[in-house]
C-alpha cells in the first residue's frame, strides 16, 4: 500500500450538485401522534427522512435532544444558522485547521444531515435536538489526516461522545490481511479498539468507487471481529435503488445498513454538452458554509442518516449502550434485496420510525435490558435467537408479538407484555411480570405476576405451565372494567406463596366470588391465608381441581371503629351511610386500617370550627381598643397614650381631658395559637389592622363616641393541611362615665368577615384540592367597673369586665372533588368575665417623664367553649365538627411604658397576653399621643 493511502484517505461523497440560492419557509413541527403534520415544506425538501419514517419519531417526541454526535471531518461552520445552538466545543488536531473551519466544506454537510435546526428554514437534519461536536481533521480539500482522525476519536470519546460519524475512506475491505493492516495503520486500530473499549458507535461510510465491498476502514471488524459490536458501515440508496456509485456491503454485511445518499440518474444536457443529473430532487440536500444550502450525493451523507437515527434511539432508550442501539439500528431496518442480511444492503435500509419503538431482533445473544426508573415501551415485534433480559426498577412494556426464541427472565423492576412472547418465562426475586397478553411457554414465578393491566383488569394467559414459589406472590385487581383480573394457564399450575388482592373503589361491586387463576392441566398447591390486609372486607380462597377463586365480603367493622378522633368518627359515619356505589363509600370500603384511620382524619372540615373559635378570639382585640380609648379621655389608672386630635380646648397632661372631644387612632396587632384537645388539631391565629373613632362628652359626665377599622386575619391548622384568612370590617359605639373614683365603661360592635378557606386531603387513598369562599359576622358588647385608688406615687384600679360575642357564619359549598362538604350556616356565642387589676406609677427618665403600667386578670368563658360546624358530603347525613377550643380559664398579663418624647407628645409601648393551659395569644401595640 502506498504511503499516500497510509496518510490521507478520500472523502468518500461525489459533489455533484447545482447550489441552491434560496429555500422556502416552512413550520416548525408537528402534532404528537400524527406523523403527517410533520411532513412540512422543510421536511419535505429532504426525502431521505420520509425514507426512513423519521416523522414516526418526531409524533412520538424525539429529536436527539440531549445527544452529542461527533462529526470527524472537515470542521464546521458554525455562523450558519442549520448550527445555531446545535454544536458544542469542538477538537482540533492542527491548529491550521481547526474544528470550526469553513475553508473546505464537507464536514459542514455532513454535520447537517445529522442535526440542523428545525427552524422552517431550508432543510432540517434526521435529530435537529441534538449537539454536534465537530473535530477539525481535514489534511487537504478531499481529505483527511489519520494522525487528526485517530486523535479525535479517542478525544471524542473522552469527552463524553458516544456517536461518532467517519464520513471518509478508501480501498476496499478484505484487500488487506489483519497483520498487514496493523502495520500499515496501527493508530487507526488503536483508537478503534480504544472506542470499542468505551462501549462507543462508530459508523463509517462504505465509499463510492461502486465495488462490490465497503471501505478498507468500514470492514476493519472482517479482520478484527472484537470491534464489531462498536461498528456500522453505511451504503447508499437514491429514492429507488441502491447508488451505482456506492460501494456495497460485501464482507461488512453483518454490521451494514442502508441510508438516503442520492440519486445515479443522469441525462445528457444539449445546451451544457455534458452530464446532469436527472432528478436533482433525488440528491441530498445539505448546508454549505457561508449559510447556504446545496443538493449532493454519496455515502459521505448517507452515514449521517444512521448517525441521526442513532441519536433518536439513544434519546428514545436512554439506559441503553451504544451497542444495543447498534442491535437496534440493525434489528429494525427495513429487508432490501434478497430476504434477510445481505452483501448488497446488508440488514436493510434504515428506520427511525421503527428503531424508535425497540428493538426488532435478538440476533446477537440475550439483550439485557436495564431500565434504571421510569417506563419505557417496546412495540416491534421481536424475532432471533437471544431472549431477554428485564433488570432495573423501571417498567419496560413488550407491545409487539415477539416470537424471539431465547427465554424471557424479569430480574429487576417490572416487564408489562400486551402482546405476546414465544419462550418460556422466569421471575426473579426482584421482579414484576404484568399484562394481559399472552406466554407460549411456560411461566415460573419467584417474585410477582400481576395478572391484567391493573386497575383495569384484563387476563394473562400461559400457553404452558404456571409454577409459583414458596415468598413469590400473584396480584389480581377485583371487578375491574374488563372483570377480575385473572390468570389463565393451559397447563398445570403448581401455586405456593400468596395471593395479594387490590380492590380499586370504581370497581367494588360489594359481596361476591370471583376467578383468579384457572388452569386446564389442574391446579396443585395452595396459597397461603389472606393478609387480612382489608379493614372492612374479609378475602378467603376457594378452590376446585382446576380453579382458584376469591370471595369477597362485608365484614362487622364499622368505619368509626377504627378512627382517632371524635370528629373523624362523625365523618366516618356519614360515609359509611352513603352506601354502596357512592364513591366516598366505596373508597373508604377498600382500604386497610391505617390509610384509612388517616383519611378519616382529614375528610372533617375542622377549620371552619377552627375559624370561628379564631374570630371569637379575635373579637376582644377590637373591645379592648374601645375601652383602652375610654379609659384614656377620663385618665383611669393605666390608661394608655392614644392618637388624639382634639377639637376642644386643651388641658394639660399625657391624655385628652374628659372634656375634650376628638378623633383617634390605634394599629394593632396579635398572634397565638390553641392546642389540640385530641379532637380538633392546633389552631395558630394572627390578626392585624386599624382602628379609629370620633368621640365627645355628653350630658357633661358621659362619654359617647363610635369606631369603625379594618383587619386581617390568619388561620392555619397546620396537622389538618387547612387554613383561612379573612378581611374584617369594623363598626362600634361605645360610651362611659366617672363618678369620683368609681368608672363605667360599655361598647357595641359589629365585625363582617369576608372568609376564604382552603384544605388539603392528602392520603395514599385520596388527593383532593378544597376551597370556600364564605361570610361571617361577629357581635359584642361589654361593659366594665372600675375603682381607682392612690397610694403614694402607685395607682390602683381593681376591675371587673362582663362581655357578649356572637359569631355567624354563612352556609357554603366548597369546590374540589369527591371530599367537598356543604358546610351549614350557624351561630356561637361565648360569655366572659374579666376580673383584674391594673397598676401605673410615674417616674423620671433624665430630663424626660416617664410612666409604667401594668395589668393582671382572670378571665372566665361560660358555655360550650368548643364551636361546631354542622358538615356534610355530597348525599351524606349532615354531622358535626368541632373546631379547636376556646380556653376555659385564661390568665391576662400586661406590661407598658409611656414616654414623654416632647411636652406634646407620647410614646406608649406595651405587650399584652392571654396564657392558658391549651392556648396563648401574645400581642405588642405601640401608641401616640400628641397634643396640638
Amino acid at each position: 500500500m502506498n504511503k499516500n493511502f497510509r496518510t490521507a484517505i478520500h472523502l468518500t461523497t461525489l459533489m455533484l450538485s447545482t447550489a441552491l440560492s434560496s429555500a422556502a419557509p416552512a413550520a416548525e413541527g408537528g402534532d404528537p401522534g400524527d406523523p403527517v403534520t410533520w411532513r412540512t415544506p422543510e421536511f419535505n425538501t429532504q426525502w431521505g427522512l420520509a425514507a426512513i419514517h423519521a416523522e414516526y419519531a418526531y409524533m412520538l417526541g424525539y429529536d436527539g435532544s440531549g445527544i452529542k454526535v461527533g462529526v470527524v471531518d472537515s470542521g464546521l461552520d458554525i455562523t450558519h444558522p442549520e448550527f445555531a445552538g446545535r454544536y458544542a466545543e469542538g477538537i482540533t488536531f492542527n491548529p491550521d485547521k481547526p474544528w470550526n473551519s469553513v475553508a473546505e466544506g464537507h464536514g459542514t454537510m455532513v454535520s447537517s444531515v445529522i442535526a440542523a435546526n428545525r427552524d422552517g428554514v431550508g432543510m432540517h437534519g434526521i435529530a435537529p435536538g441534538a449537539t454536534i461536536v465537530a473535530v477539525g481533521a481535514s489534511d487537504k480539500p478531499g481529505y483527511v489526516d489519520f494522525d487528526a482522525t485517530n486523535y479525535g476519536i479517542r478525544a471524542l470519546v473522552d469527552q463524553g461522545v458516544r456517536i461518532i460519524n467517519n464520513s471518509y475512506g478508501g480501498g476496499f475491505a478484505g484487500e488487506l490481511s489483519a497483520e498487514q493492516f496493523e502495520a500499515e495503520m496501527p493508530g487507526n486500530l488503536s483508537a478503534y479498539r480504544y472506542a470499542a473499549s468505551q462501549g462507543a458507535l462508530l459508523i463509517f461510510a462504505s465509499g463510492n468507487a461502486g465495488g462490490t465491498e465497503s471501505s478498507l476502514l468500514a470492514g476493519a471488524p472482517y479482520l478484527f471481529p472484537e470491534l464489531e459490536p462498536g461498528f456500522l458501515a453505511v451504503v447508499a440508496t437514491g429514492p429507488s435503488r441502491i447508488a451505482n456509485w456506492s460501494n456495497r456491503c460485501g464482507l461488512s454485511m453483518n454490521w451494514c445498513l442502508a441510508a438516503p445518499g442520492g440519486d445515479d440518474v443522469e441525462r445528457w444536457d444539449e445546451e451544457k454538452g455534458e452530464w446532469v443529473w436527472a432528478n436533482p430532487e433525488g440528491n441530498i440536500m445539505v448546508a454549505t458554509p457561508g449559510g447556504g444550502y446545496s443538493r449532493k450525493t454519496g455515502t459521505s451523507l448517507a452515514a449521517p442518516f444512521v448517525a441521526g437515527t442513532a441519536a433518536l434511539v439513544a434519546q428514545a432508550f436512554p439506559y441503553m449502550t451504544m451497542h444495543q442501539v447498534r442491535q437496534v439500528l440493525l434489528g429494525t431496518a427495513t429487508d432490501s434485496g434478497d430476504p434477510g442480511v445481505d452483501a448488497i444492503f446488508g440488514y436493510g435500509l434504515v428506520s427511525a420510525g421503527r428503531a424508535v419503538r425497540g428493538p426488532g431482533k435478538f440476533d446477537w445473544g440475550d439483550f439485557h435490558a436495564g431500565v434504571p426508573d421510569g417506563q419505557s415501551s417496546w412495540s416491534n415485534d421481536i424475532t432471533g435467537q437471544g431472549g431477554l433480559i428485564k433488570s432495573g426498577d423501571g417498567v419496560l412494556m413488550l407491545h409487539g408479538y415477539n416470537t424471539y426464541q431465547g427465554d424471557t427472565r424479569v430480574d429487576g423492576g417490572v416487564l408489562a407484555i400486551s402482546g405476546s412472547v414465544a419462550s418460556d418465562s422466569f421471575v426473579g426475586e426482584k421482579g414484576t411480570l404484568s399484562g394481559n397478553g399472552v406466554i407460549h411457554g411456560n411461566l415460573d414465578n419467584a417474585g410477582a405476576v400481576i395478572a391484567g393491566w391493573g386497575r383495569d383488569g384484563g387476563t394473562l394467559t400461559v400457553e404452558g405451565d404456571y409454577r409459583q414459589r414458596a415468598g413469590a406472590g400473584l396480584l389480581v385487581h377485583l371487578d375491574a372494567p374488563d372483570g377480575t383480573s385473572r390468570l389463565d394457564v393451559t397447563g398445570t399450575a403448581a401455586v405456593a406463596g400468596v395471593v395479594d388482592v387490590k380492590v380499586p373503589p370504581e370497581n367494588y361491586k360489594g359481596d361476591g366470588r370471583h376467578t383468579i387463576l384457572s388452569a386446564a392441566g389442574g391446579v396443585t398447591g395452595r396459597f397461603e391465608d389472606d393478609c387480612g390486609c382489608y379493614a372492612f372486607l374479609d378475602l378467603s380462597l376457594a378452590y376446585d381441581p382446576t380453579t382458584v377463586y376469591l370471595d369477597v365480603a362485608r365484614n362487622g367493622v364499622a368505619f368509626a371503629d377504627i378512627t382517632a378522633t371524635p370528629n373523624g368518627a362523625a365523618a366516618a359515619r356519614a360515609i359509611e351511610r352513603l352506601g354502596l356505589g357512592r364513591s366516598l363509600h366505596d373508597l373508604a370500603v377498600t382500604l386497610d386500617a391505617g390509610t384509612a384511620a388517616d383519611l378519616f382524619g382529614q375528610l372533617p372540615g375542622e377549620v371552619y370550627g377552627s375559624t370561628v373559635t379564631g374570630l371569637i378570639e379575635n373579637s376582644q382585640v377590637i373591645g379592648n381598643q374601645m375601652n383602652d380609648r375610654l379609659r384614656s379621655t377620663f385618665e383611669t389608672v393605666g390608661a394608655k397614650a392614644r392618637l388624639i386630635v382634639a377639637t376642644d380646648d386643651l388641658t394639660t397632661g399625657s391624655t385628652a381631658a374628659t372634656g375634650q372631644s376628638g378623633a383617634w387612632g390605634s394599629a394593632f396587632g396579635a398572634w397565638g395559637h390553641t392546642d389540640s384537645d385530641g379532637n380538633a388539631a392546633e389552631l395558630s391565629r394572627s390578626t392585624g389592622g386599624l382602628v379609629a373613632g370620633l368621640d365627645g362628652l355628653v350630658y357633661d359626665d358621659w362619654r359617647l363616641g363610635f369606631h369603625a377599622g379594618y383587619s386581617s386575619s390568619s388561620f392555619k391548622v397546620d396537622d389538618r393541611r387547612s387554613s383561612a384568612s379573612s378581611d374584617n370590617y369594623h363598626l362600634g359605639v361605645y360610651g362611659g362615665t366617672q363618678w369620683g373614683a368609681l368608672s363605667f365603661r360599655s361598647g357595641l360592635a359589629y365585625t363582617w368577615s369576608e372568609i376564604d378557606s382552603s384544605r388539603n386531603v392528602l392520603s395514599p387513598a385520596l388527593v383532593d384540592s378544597l376551597t370556600a369562599d364564605y361570610r361571617g359576622g361577629t357581635t359584642q358588647v361589654f361593659g366594665e367597673v372600675g375603682y381607682g385608688l392612690q397610694a403614694g406615687s402607685l395607682s390602683f384600679e381593681p376591675f371587673a369586665n362582663l362581655a357578649y360575642v356572637n359569631v355567624h357564619t354563612d352556609g357554603f359549598t366548597e369546590k374540589g372533588g369527591a371530599a367537598a362538604l356543604s358546610v351549614r350556616g350557624g351561630s356561637d356565642d361565648m360569655t366572659f368575665t374579666t376580673l383584674g387589676l391594673r397598676l401605673a406609677t410615674d417616674f423620671d427618665l433624665r430630663t424626660a417623664k416617664a410612666t409604667a403600667r401594668s395589668l393582671i386578670g382572670w378571665r372566665h368563658a361560660y358555655g360550650d367553649v368548643t364551636p361546631a360546624v354542622v358538615q356534610a358530603f355530597s348525599g351524606s347525613d349532615a354531622f358535626s365538627v368541632a373546631g379547636a377550643p376556646i380556653a376555659r380559664d385564661s390568665a391576662l398579663i400586661e406590661a407598658g411604658v409611656d414616654f414623654a418624647i416632647t411636652p406634646a407628645a407620647t410614646l406608649g409601648i406595651a405587650y399584652q397576653g392571654q396564657i392558658a393551659s391549651t392556648a396563648r395569644d401574645h400581642g405588642v401595640r405601640a401608641d401616640l399621643a400628641i397634643r396640638f
